[in-house]
C-alpha cells in the first residue's frame, strides 16, 4: 500500500538540502529508487527529505524503515496528512492493521474522499470489520467512476490496432491465446476513428491495442501522418524489429507525441529468450538510431522494458545498467502483468483469485483506470471495453462502423461492465475477473 506525495509548504532549504531534494526527485522520476533513497538518507533533520525517503521506502517494499521515518517525522509534523497515510500504509503492509485504523479514520474525517475511504476499507476489512469495510470499498469504487460518468462514460483517449498482426513470440506475452494473427486496418476503418475522436474531444491517439505490430502494416507511415496533420497527440508502441535506418529517420520527423520501443535485456541470450524470433544486434541498432532520429525534437523516445520471471528485479537492473551504458536516457521499467488473466506470472493470491508478479496482497480491486479512460478500436472496427490486452474481442461492446462511439460508450454491453466494478462482482466479466492490473 503505496503513499502518495504531496507537496507540504516548507521553508527554505540550504543549498545543498534542495539540491539533494531536486536530484532525489529526479532519480524517483527515472526510476532509479534506491540512489534517491540513499542521497536523502543523511537529511534526517529536514522533514520534507524525511518524508520523500519513507515515501520511497514505501515503494521498496522496506516497511519497517518507512515505519520509522513517518514516526519520526509526525513528533515533528503532528498534522502531516500524507505522513500519516504512509506510516498507516506500512503499518497495514507489516499485517498490524489494527495500529494503522486510528491515523486513517482521522485521514478520513479530515478528507472523505474516494483515497481515504480506499484505504479505510482495506485497514478495517483486514482487521476483521468486514461491513463497514465493505460500505467504503464500495464508496470508494462509486467515486472513481462517477468521474467517468460525469464525461457520460466518454474516454479521453482512443487506443487503435491498426495490425493485428505480430512478428515476435514475447515471453510476457498472451500470444497463446491468439485466436487469429494476422489483418491489418483498411483506411475507411482508420478515418471514421479520427472522425468520431474528433466528434468527441478526444485528442489522444495510442497506435497499440490488444495484439499486434503497428510498423507491419503497409501503409503506417500515411496513417500517422493523417492523424498529426489533423492535430491528434499521437504515439506508438513498437518492438523495433520492423525498423530500418530510412524509416527511423521517418518515424522521427513526423511529429509524433512519443515512441516507445519495447526492449528488455542485457546481451543476446536474454533478449532473444524474451523477444523470441527476434535479432539482438538488429533490435539494438535500431533503437540507437530511433533515440538519435528523435534527439532535439518534439517526440518522446522511450524504452520500456518489461521484466518477468521470479528474477524480474534482476532483469530489471541488468536492462536498464545495459541501456543506459548505450546511452540511452529514458529507460521505463515495469513489472509484467497478465494480460488479463491469460499469463501465469508470480504466485496466486488465493484472496482474489489472480496470479501477479505484483504485490497485492494489501490491495483491493477497483475500477480499471484504463477501461474508463480509454478506448481500445481494433483493425476490423471492433470495439473493446480492454483498450490493453483483449485480443481476441472477449469485451467487445460494439463497432464503429456500425455506431457513434458515444452509442457504443453508453450502450447496455459496457454499462454492464462498469456496473460489476461499482458492485465490486467482476466474476462474470471476461478477462477483468482474472486481471491484475485493477489491483495496486
Amino acid at each position: 500500500m503505496a503513499s502518495t506525495v504531496h507537496a507540504q509548504p516548507q521553508a527554505p532549504f540550504p543549498p545543498q538540502v534542495a539540491a539533494a531534494l531536486a536530484q532525489a526527485q529526479k532519480l524517483a522520476a527515472n526510476q532509479k529508487l534506491d540512489e534517491a533513497e540513499r542521497l536523502l538518507a543523511p537529511y534526517a533533520q529536514y522533514p520534507e527529505c524525511v518524508y520523500r525517503r519513507s515515501a520511497i521506502l514505501m515503494t521498496l517494499d522496506r516497511w519497517a524503515e518507512a515505519e520509522a521515518g513517518f514516526r519520526a517525522l509526525l513528533k515533528i509534523a503532528p498534522n502531516h496528512f500524507d505522513c500519516a497515510m504512509g506510516l498507516a500504509g506500512a503499518l497495514i503492509e507489516q499485517n498490524r492493521a489494527q495500529e494503522a485504523i486510528p491515523l486513517l479514520e482521522a485521514a478520513y474525517k479530515a478528507k472523505p474522499d474516494g483515497r481515504t475511504r480506499y484505504f479505510l476499507g482495506i485497514g478495517l476489512d483486514q482487521a476483521g470489520q468486514k461491513d463497514r469495510a465493505a460500505k467504503l470499498l464500495a464508496e470508494a469504487r462509486a467515486h472513481v467512476i462517477a468521474q467517468s460518468e460525469k464525461r457520460n462514460l466518454l474516454p479521453t483517449e482512443l487506443y487503435m490496432q491498426i495490425s493485428r498482426r505480430c512478428n515476435l513470440r514475447c515471453a510476457m506475452c498472451g500470444h497463446e491465446v491468439w485466436k487469429s494473427n494476422s489483418g491489418f486496418m483498411e483506411m475507411d476503418v482508420f478515418d471514421r476513428i479520427l472522425d468520431q475522436a474528433q466528434a468527441n474531444g478526444i485528442n489522444t491517439l495510442h497506435i497499440l491495442s490488444g495484439q499486434g505490430e503497428p510498423m507491419l502494416h503497409p501503409h503506417v507511415f500515411e496513417m500517422l501522418e493523417k492523424a498529426v496533420g489533423m492535430g491528434f497527440s499521437v504515439g506508438i508502441v513498437t518492438n523495433g524489429t520492423p525498423l530500418t535506418q530510412e524509416r527511423c529517420e521517418r518515424l522521427g520527423k513526423l511529429g509524433l507525441s512519443y515512441i516507445q520501443f519495447s526492449f528488455a535485456g542485457w546481451d543476446k541470450e536474454s533478449y532473444e529468450a524474451t523477444y523470441v524470433g527476434s535479432k539482438f544486434e538488429r533490435t539494438l541498432a535500431n533503437l540507437r538510431t530511433m533515440q538519435d532520429t528523435t534527439r532535439g525534437t518534439k517526440t518522446n523516445f522511450m524504452v520500456k522494458a518489461v521484466c518477468t520471471g521470479d528474477n524480474w528485479a534482476e532483469v530489471r537492473d541488468k536492462t536498464r545498467a545495459f541501456l543506459e551504458g548505450h546511452g540511452v536516457e529514458k529507460v521505463f521499467t515495469v513489472i509484467a502483468n497478465n494480460f488479463g488473466g491469460n499469463v501465469v506470472h508470480g504466485r496466486f493470491f488465493e484472496d482474489h483469485g489472480v496470479w501477479s508478479l505484483k504485490n497485492i496482497e494489501h490491495q483491493r480491486r477497483m475500477p480499471c483506470r484504463v477501461l474508463l479512460r480509454a478506448v481500445g478500436v481494433f483493425c476490423d472496427g471492433t470495439v473493446t471495453a480492454c483498450a490493453c490486452y483483449d485480443s481476441n474481442a472477449e469485451l467487445k461492446i460494439g463497432n464503429i462502423m456500425d455506431n457513434s462511439l458515444a452509442e457504443i460508450r453508453q450502450g447496455p454491453e459496457f454499462r454492464k461492465i462498469v456496473d460489476a466494478f461499482k458492485c465490486g462482482d467482476v466474476s462474470g466479466i471476461p478477462m477483468c475477473s482474472k486481471c491484475d492490473d485493477p489491483f495496486g
